[in-house]
């Protein structure tokens, strides 16, 4: 295997160094970068050639979802996604939008490795859990879309997740309390949700918080 130059974003600075300290023991590394936002993923792929990006899902300024969207990845490089995210409408939209494998924080050092060695021989790899969703999720895939929430419907969902009333919501984001649960009911229907609860969870399993 030739020598790879590995591009860790992850926005916590534990897991970042963590991580680099153990690939740096590894003989098949050159370099290894470190970004903890989008723009450093953004300027470090314009300053350096990589080949393997360990992309963490969330992250603070945006979803490691909307940065593959947003940034061209040339056909050389290879993308793993590792999050300790489980929402299986995430799962299925990174992998329809082309990430060469997912890992499960939790899965361990290991797990990152066989995909490391994996895509770069142009294989694929994925952990037992992912294979179950893949498998699990077949004959409702082409249903599965990913969901993009408007400026106010992020905002509607941070103000919900910090424990605000609809009644607080309104004033909070400039509309009266009656629009604020209309918004709020629309949200839930557009992402197939029966309550707040409901919402809340498959906001964090999936990212949008």
């Amino acid at each position: 295997m030739k020598a790879l130059n590995i591009l860790i974003v992850d926005d916590e600075a534990l897991l970042r160094q963590g991580l680099k300290s153990m690939l740096q023991n590894e003989d098949f590394i050159n370099q290894i970068f470190e970004a903890s936002s989008g723009n450093e993923f953004k300027t470090i792929l314009l300053q350096h050639k990589v080949d393997v990006i360990l992309l963490d899902i969330r992250l603070r300024d945006m979803s490691g979802f909307d940065l593959l969207k947003e940034v061209r990845i040339s056909p050389g490089q290879k993308v793993i996604a590792v999050t300790g995210l489980d929402g299986v409408e995430l799962i299925i939209n990174l992998l329809k939008i082309g990430v060469h494998s997912i890992v499960y924080k939790l899965d361990g050092y290991n797990e990152i490795i066989k995909s490391i060695k994996a895509v770069i021989n142009n294989e694929s790899y994925f952990p037992a859990n992912i294979l179950k969703i893949i498998q699990s999720n077949a004959q409702r895939w082409d249903d599965v879309h990913g969901v993009i929430l408007t400026f106010q419907e992020k905002e509607l969902l941070k103000a919900i997740a910090s424990g605000a009333t609809t009644k607080e919501i309104g004033p909070q984001l400039k509309m009266s309390p009656a629009t604020a649960e209309t918004y709020r009911t629309r949200l839930m229907r557009k992402v197939g949700v029966p309550n707040t609860a409901a919402l809340l969870a498959y906001a964090y399993r999936n990212g949008l918080l």
